[in-house]
């Protein structure tokens, strides 16, 4: 059984959080988890599954606050793409049953008691969410206090978990339109509004890099010391009808006008993308990720959803991609894209005689952080989906009130802060505004040591080698 101790690091990060009158500052930590088979986006009508969409590949940020009174200490995935904020019980099977945990390759970290809240209130509303991982959450929806830092929020809706297939709860940080709830609620960014804990529905999101494993998200606030370049405001979009029933904002989507990649000829992009947080990679249309897989050598086999790339590929020089926005352009560099997260078990990769001819002459295996829509069953080429690897490299305010987000290229590593809070009734986002005059992208970089030939495996070598490579970034992925 995977042991809780995984998640004591934590608590010091908590220490270190700030809480102020306008804003809540609290510090999280990235986390490598399981990878599971993934289903496509689609529903049966074509259109693209919105119910949570997150959770596309294992991983993801974590944080900690505490539920009921007194406070009980638990941890939760940070997650933009959905809205509901929800804890396993101490009575979910999960937690309870060591088949279930065998079965799921899941173990669970400290659990909700609701036995000891003094504020625990139970409602009569079933709790039911569906991820587009596959993984589906039941138990009854329940009324209690959240304590984010020293910020208490009083008779705050979230589930409680009694059939479980996840080992943490999860915070919600979407719109209350996206909540799973038949009957909507007030979400926990909301409930710090109404009770004055912020000013305005407003939260910042700074990733960090990928070789830091700690970050921050500041409720009611802009960090101005963790950006560089200026904000650029941009609105939220409504999905595109190919993909979407309703033409109501319901996710945190902006328009994306382009994208270029040092040393290749990328085709146009022009499509609405999600900012997703729970999501470890992005997804693009298909034409313009090959184009990338072939200039850096990605491998894509066919029945294992993630694409795999040297690890090598992390050290090219003047290498990056070049996500373009109205007045904004963020620099993603190549090391950003390439996931060092198998490196504890390369030589179980290496030893099987299959995967040592499929990965010969790489240095070791890492993930891509970049996969293709199609690959999801979305065959639209206006619908794009940005997680950790693009938001890593930057800045985002989220302003749920204006319907608008703020993004600036993220000064990586930043030791010191600078916060300005949300006003009330305020329509633009604090700190400094994007001229679009630090937006230039150069694609000229250094391609030297470049493997353009890109990696194609025939179909049938594929099949013969997908149950191998998946059976064993199964154990390798559940074990992280």
């Amino acid at each position: 059984m995977r042991s809780t101790l995984q998640y004591a690091s934590l608590a010091a990060l908590v220490a270190a959080g700030t809480a102020s009158a306008g804003v809540v500052s609290v510090p999280f930590e990235k986390r490598f988890l399981d990878s599971n088979p993934l289903p496509s986006l689609l529903r049966r009508d074509g259109t693209v599954a919105l119910d949570a969409l997150n959770n596309i590949t294992g991983g993801g940020y974590y944080a900690e606050f505490s539920v009921g009174t007194p406070p009980q200490k638990l941890s939760f995935m940070l997650d933009t793409g959905s809205s509901d904020t929800w804890v396993n019980s101490v009575d979910a099977d999960l937690c309870t049953d060591s088949i279930i945990q065998e079965e799921v390759g899941e173990f669970c970290s400290k659990q909700f008691d609701q036995t000891k809240s003094k504020s625990f209130n139970s409602t009569r509303q079933l709790f039911n969410i569906t991820y587009l991982d596959g993984r589906n959450i039941r138990g009854r929806y329940f009324k209690d206090t959240v304590t984010i830092n020293n910020a208490a929020i009083k008779n705050q809706q979230m589930g409680l978990a009694l059939e479980s297939v996840r080992g943490t709860g999860l915070m919600g940080l979407g719109f209350r339109s996206n909540e799973a709830a038949a009957i909507k609620y007030p979400t926990v960014i909301e409930n710090m509004v109404s009770q004055k804990i912020i000013a305005m529905p407003a939260f910042s999101l700074y990733l960090n890099d990928l070789q830091t494993s700690q970050g921050s998200i500041l409720f009611g606030g802009v960090d101005t010391d963790k950006f560089h370049g200026g904000l650029a405001t941009l609105p939220f979009q409504s999905l595109p009808a190919s993909v979407s029933r309703t033409s109501d904002i319901v996710m945190y989507a902006v328009q994306l006008n382009g994208l270029k990649v040092s040393g290749v000829d990328t085709p146009s992009v022009n499509a609405t993308a999600v900012l997703d947080s729970g999501s470890t990679i992005s997804l693009l249309p298909g034409d313009v990720v090959q184009a990338v897989w072939k200039e850096f050598g990605v491998m894509n086999v066919q029945g294992v959803p993630n694409p795999f790339v040297d690890c090598a590929k992390a050290n090219l020089k003047d290498t990056s991609l070049s996500f373009q926005f109205t007045n904004k352009t963020i620099q993603v560099p190549i090391d950003e894209m390439v996931i060092n997260n198998l490196a504890s078990v390369q030589d179980q990769i290496f030893s099987d005689p299959t995967l040592k001819q499929v990965f010969k002459g790489w240095s070791g295996v890492c993930t891509f952080g970049m996969a293709s829509t199609s690959d999801f069953g979305i065959s639209s080429d206006q619908f794009v989906l940005l997680g950790d690897t693009f938001l890593r490299s930057a800045y985002v305010v989220y302003d749920l009130q204006n319907q608008q987000v703020g993004i600036a290229q993220a000064t990586l590593n930043s030791t010191s802060s600078s916060i300005i809070e949300f006003q009330a009734g305020s329509k633009s986002i604090p700190g400094p505004v994007s001229t679009g005059s630090d937006d230039s992208s150069s694609d000229d970089g250094d391609s030297s040591g470049k493997d353009n030939a890109g990696v194609a495996l025939h179909p049938a070598f594929s099949a013969a080698i997908a149950g191998t490579l998946f059976v064993t970034l199964s154990m390798i992925m559940t074990a992280l």
